[in-house]
């Protein structure tokens, strides 16, 4: 099942949840016991991570563990060997930068993703106008190509973006970078929300950028959105240690279950 077809059904069943986890090679032997601590804390999909030398939406968590991965030796090979382990367990989306998968080559890079069991890609430096030929190529090779839209944009580019976007479209909810500083979500997430839903109906969308505990991913989904993405906090707690079941009692409160 590919990523919109699995969220899609999921969306029936209530808020969507689709934590993101950086590929370190240091985590190699916890794919698969992470990946069943986030099904069981509620998420319908998970975004693995690769780290990339120059990112331009980290902010500074992510892009001191991008670091830290990329000095342990990461390579994609390690991102393959995630995607096997967490694939079977949930449904997977690989979020990278262009390139990356540039060099190597737009089409063998996604059958090879494809054959890992990733079912959907996303490519925060990768704009509307030079996404068509990525959709092409995601779509031969059975891969969502999932796009983003940012605050300020007209409705009628969101509306665009929209119809592009397979799997869901990547709502950022606010100005700068991945983080978990003040709140800064933009004042008209609502209006994105909307436009995305009124050009495509039947597509998920999920905010992302500043979700990172109950009450910022409450605020999120007020907005009319079908669910959020968490990363940075994610991150900052298998970083310090947290065990699995300690990783899934916390996601649980972020759409509002038990934390036990």
């Amino acid at each position: 099942m590919r990523l919109g077809e699995a969220l899609a059904a999921a969306r029936r069943d209530g808020p969507l949840l689709v934590p993101y986890v950086l590929v370190d090679r240091r985590r190699a032997h916890r794919w698969t016991a992470l990946a069943r601590a986030l099904r069981e804390g509620g998420a319908a999909a998970v975004e693995l991570g690769f780290p990339f030398s120059d990112p331009i939406a980290d902010g500074p968590v992510l892009e001191a563990a991008g670091g830290r991965a990329l000095a342990d030796g990461t390579r994609w090979s390690d991102l393959e060997r995630a995607a096997r382990a967490v694939a079977p367990i949930l449904p997977t989306a690989v979020m990278t930068y262009a390139n990356p998968v540039w060099h190597r080559g737009l089409a063998p890079a996604l059958v090879r993703l494809r054959s890992c069991g990733v079912s959907g890609l996303i490519v925060p430096d990768l704009s509307y106008e030079e996404s068509a030929p990525w959709s092409r190529a995601a779509g031969v090779a059975g891969i969502d190509l999932v796009l983003l839209a940012a605050p300020g944009l007209a409705s009628s580019r969101v509306g665009r973006i929209a119809r592009r976007s397979r799997g869901f479209l990547y709502l950022v909810s606010r100005y700068g970078t991945t983080g978990v500083g003040p709140d800064r979500a933009s004042d008209d997430l609502g209006r994105l929300v909307r436009a995305a839903h009124a050009a495509q109906p039947r597509l998920p969308v999920l905010v992302g950028f500043g979700v990172h505990d109950a009450e910022s991913a409450d605020r999120a989904r007020a907005t009319g959105a079908d669910g959020v993405v968490v990363g940075t906090a994610l991150e900052q707690r298998i970083a310090r240690g947290d065990g699995e079941r300690s990783i899934a009692r916390w996601l649980r409160t972020l759409n509002g279950r038990a934390s036990d």
